[in-house]
Order: structure tokens, then sequence, then C-alpha cells
């Protein structure tokens, strides 16, 4: 795990995604998140679908255009980048999408895609030192030299996204978004990359920006995880620190719908009432408020702001304490 006092890779401040919609209204997905990523640290990202995990992984790889906020790579502020400045950070910030089908051009050979990223970025002066940089990459991930000359359709699930790893180590990158790359496997293949991105990262020293609605596999993997509901980041810690010391009340829930193996653990799942609020006019106040079993008149009206209650532990609510004292409850049950 990467040391607290190291000066953060990636510093992601306010960040803002609205979308306006042709019918009237604002789509609030992304709204002001606030984290950031050490040198050779994996921050997962979790929550319900919809909550804006995706969004803000898209927004990191510039593949959506930013509302409002920065996001710093190294002490500088990428957003609005252009020119060779801007294909510079790109070399060294990439991303392994969720599904390897539709992520991989079908009418191209695995060497091929491959070697875009040379020919993009212009690494290679021969076509045989491109040829022995795409069989090294693949070679790095576990993919066998024929399937270079394969086409995507003609690949299993996980030698596709073995691909897109491969693809995404091509230019040496620094930080990666991983956005649910196991999400689309078969069990027991999620296993096998799971293992391989931590090896990778370990022979690399990459930073990984893990999104996953999958509390068991982040748990793996992370160092830090960040909870996010509705647009908005509403408990970050230290892995252990969430899963042993949960401070907010939809972390809490989300906890307690993990499978569990203990036979003697007789805690019960927190079932939510309610709806998601509408984005498009998300409530004044907490936005978790209607769903919560804890919330007061105060949380819906004065929203909670992401406060560091404990030493590298943050959480935005009003009454954490409370949901500390039914978590210790919980776990002596």
């Amino acid at each position: 795990m990467a040391e607290n006092n190291t000066q953060p890779l990636l510093e992601v401040k306010n960040l803002k995604k609205y979308f306006k919609l042709k019918t009237k209204g604002t789509l609030h997905a992304v709204d002001n998140v606030s984290f950031n990523i050490l040198p050779g640290e994996t921050v997962g990202l979790v929550g319900e679908s919809g909550c804006g995990k995706s969004t803000v992984g898209n927004l990191l790889m510039k593949l959506l255009s930013t509302t409002e906020g920065e996001v710093r790579f190294k002490g500088e502020n990428i957003i609005g980048t252009k020119g060779a400045k801007d294909m510079e950070f790109r070399k060294k910030m990439q991303i392994i999408f969720q599904d390897p089908f539709s992520s991989l051009n079908p009418q191209k050979t695995v060497r091929t895609i491959l070697a875009e990223p040379f020919t993009i970025h212009k690494l290679c002066k021969t076509q045989e030192e491109m040829n022995k940089k795409i069989e090294y990459y693949a070679a790095l991930v576990g993919l066998e030299e024929y399937v270079l000359d394969k086409f995507p359709h003609e690949l299993d699930g996980g030698r596709r996204q073995l691909v897109g790893i491969a693809r995404a180590l091509t230019l040496s990158p620094e930080f990666i978004v991983c956005d649910e790359p196991v999400s689309s496997l078969d069990v027991s293949i999620q296993a096998n990359i799971i293992n391989l991105l931590m090896d990778l990262q370990k022979k690399f020293n990459l930073s990984y920006l893990f999104i996953s609605h999958d509390l068991s596999v982040v748990r793996h993997i992370s160092n830090r995880i960040a909870v996010m509901y509705l647009g908005q980041i509403v408990e970050i810690a230290e892995t252990d620190e969430i899963f042993n010391n949960t401070l907010h009340p939809y972390s809490l829930a989300l906890l307690s719908a993990v499978p569990k193996i203990d036979l003697d653990n007789k805690s019960q799942r927190i079932i939510l009432n309610g709806d998601v609020p509408n984005p498009i006019n998300p409530p004044s106040g907490c936005r978790f408020a209607a769903r919560c079993w804890m919330a007061k008149d105060i949380c819906k009206q004065k929203s909670p702001v992401l406060t560091e209650v404990e030493p590298n532990h943050c959480v935005a609510c009003h009454f954490y304490k409370e949901s500390r004292q039914e978590m210790k409850k919980r776990n002596t049950q």
C-alpha cells in the first residue's frame, strides 16, 4: 500500500457533470466529487447502478466533458489541455472497459488493435520493433501468440478482456481506470483477471481507480474504498476501516448485502425502503434521507459535507455516530 505521506498521483476536486435534457431539467450525474489516488494505490469506487461511478471514470479519461471541477495529474490540471500536452497525459492515463466485446473493434485483429496506440503516438520506428512490443504485452497478460491474428468475436470473454488490459498497458501508463472489468465475466475467470491486475500493479507501480458494484471484489483489490450515492461520495476510508467501522447508513446497507459464509453471523440484511431520488431534481438536503432509517429533520434541510471525522476516514452524514453504534451492534450479533 502506498504511504499516506506520498504526494497524490491524481487529485479530483469538486468534479461535476450535468447533462442538459431535451425536456426541461438537468441531470446531476456527478455532483461535487473529490478524492485522490496515491502512486501504487487502488481506490475502489462502489455504489448502486446509476449512481455515477462510470461517469466519474469517463470524466477522468476525458471521454466526457467536465461541467465543473479539476482533475490534477501530478499536480497539473488536465481539464482543458489540448494538443501535444493532452496527448502526453493520455499516454499516462488509460482505461479498461466493462464490456470487452463492445470496446474492441470487431473488424480488426488483436495484433492491429494492439498496434494502434504505438501508431497514434508514433512510438515505433520499424514494424519489427512494433511487433516485438505487441508480442511482449500480449505475453505479459497471458495471451498466446496465435491469438494476435484472431478477431475479437473468435475469442472468449476472458481473452477479450486480456486484450483490453494489454491495450491499456502498451503506452506504459501510471494510472488506469478499471471500469467494472470483471462484471461481464464468468466467476471462474474473474479471480484470474483480478490477480493479474494486482500482479501488474506491483510490477509497474500502477495506480487504479477500480469501479465495481461487487464489494467482495473491491475489498480484495483496494487499498481504500469510496462509497457513492446519487452522484456524490458519502464515505471514503481504508478498506478494513470501511468494513469494520462503517460510518454512513448507506454504506452499512451496502455491506449488509454482501453474502457471508460465517454461519454464526446472524446479522440481517438492511432493506432500504423508498425510491432513489430523481437526479434531475435532487433534494436540497441529504440525498439519502428519504431512504435512511436514521434521518431527522436536519437531514432533509441541510446537505452534509464530506468531512474527515477520523484519521483518513471521511463521511457525509449528520449522525454518523449512530451508524457506528449500529455497526458495533451488528458485529456482536
